[in-house]
């Protein structure tokens, strides 16, 4: 997965007043909140009849997690998606410490942590064990897991059944995993991925482990990369919708010079159909998290960031309207 971190100066250039304002009132009344339990955490999460709107926090890799939550809160999200990997906000070599450091610093800004992205592929990757157990103690229920390699291109039958198999056996075993810790790890879609790059594909391999074991993270804008079609998503997000736990959000539009190549873009100016999109997802019942990536290249993180998470809040608000006396 492609991670593009804005810089500490940057972010404090477009927030800095707000910052100001919120340090203020900090300064004003030194009173700490209480320690949200992991219980709590849960149950928050449980409760929710839309989704919360997160910053998938590797958007943010060049600061520190410490000096994210008023950035975060201040832009406008309910929560982080956040990274859990070599180069991200949490090296799992580092757990110990820095899980539950993270997760305080996160839940006592009164902001949620729903879900992490890790770069686990194999439940026996050194720390995948430890930090699934640490995240079902401290309260969050969903780990995205890695994104696998690509097939060969000229790959034999026997190889393709082969390695099927044995990634059957590792998505087995991180449901099994899962269940032990009280956490319910994802497969995100990723273009030519295997297993990712079809959800069809991915759930004959699945057959037998029950849904609420195993979910996906859908991604719709690698659903059209991969299909090379703007409608490409729509087949793919029903056959995820079984067992869909979260959602990656960023959009793609057509090359110029190849509309079947697609090309990152801010929200809203691609392909996709978000109308259809978000309506799907609530008729569905939907409220897992939403996690907003940024894939594409910018002058301006802070304004563009802000765009996006506009556009997104727009979107679910228009498909789960808040009833009148909220």
């Amino acid at each position: 997965m492609r991670v593009v971190g804005i810089t500490r100066r940057s972010v404090f250039s477009g927030v800095a007043a707000a910052l100001g304002a919120a340090q203020l009132a900090f300064s004003q009344d030194q009173t700490q909140p209480a320690r949200v339990t992991p219980d709590v955490e849960a149950d928050r999460n449980k409760k929710r009849v839309r989704p919360a709107v997160c910053a998938y926090s590797g958007c943010f890799a060049k600061i520190p997690y410490s000096e994210l939550p008023d950035i975060i809160r201040t832009m406008g999200y309910d929560g982080i998606d956040l990274t859990v990997m070599q180069g991200g906000h949490v090296d799992p070599s580092k757990y110990m410490v820095e899980m539950d450091r993270a997760f305080q610093t996160f839940q006592d800004a009164g902001l949620e942590i729903p879900m992490m992205t890790t770069s686990f592929i194999s439940p026996s990757e050194p720390y995948a064990y430890a930090i699934f157990y640490v995240s079902g103690e401290l309260g969050t229920r969903l780990i995205r897991l890695g994104t696998w390699p690509s097939l060969p291109s000229a790959a034999a039958s026997q190889f393709v059944q082969m390695r099927a198999m044995m990634m059957r056996n590792d998505l087995t075993q991180f449901a099994a995993t899962g269940q032990h810790c009280n956490v319910t790890p994802m497969l995100a879609n990723h273009a030519g991925s295997f297993p990712g790059r079809s959800i069809p594909e991915v759930e004959t391999m699945l057959a037998g482990v029950p849904q609420k074991l195993f979910q996906y993270c859908f991604d719709p804008a690698q659903a059209v990369i991969e299909a090379r079609a703007a409608n490409g998503w729509e087949s793919a997000l029903q056959a995820a919708l079984p067992r869909l736990g979260a959602v990656a959000i960023s959009d793609v539009a057509a090359d110029k010079d190849d509309n079947k190549t697609m090309k990152p873009c801010p929200m809203g100016e691609g392909v996709i159909d978000w109308k259809k999109f978000f309506s799907t997802l609530a008729d569905a019942r939907f409220h897992g998290p939403v996690s907003l990536h940024r894939d594409y290249e910018t002058k301006s993180e802070v304004s563009a960031l802000r765009k996006d998470l506009a556009f997104v809040r727009a979107k679910v608000d228009e498909a789960w309207p808040l009833p009148a006396d909220h």
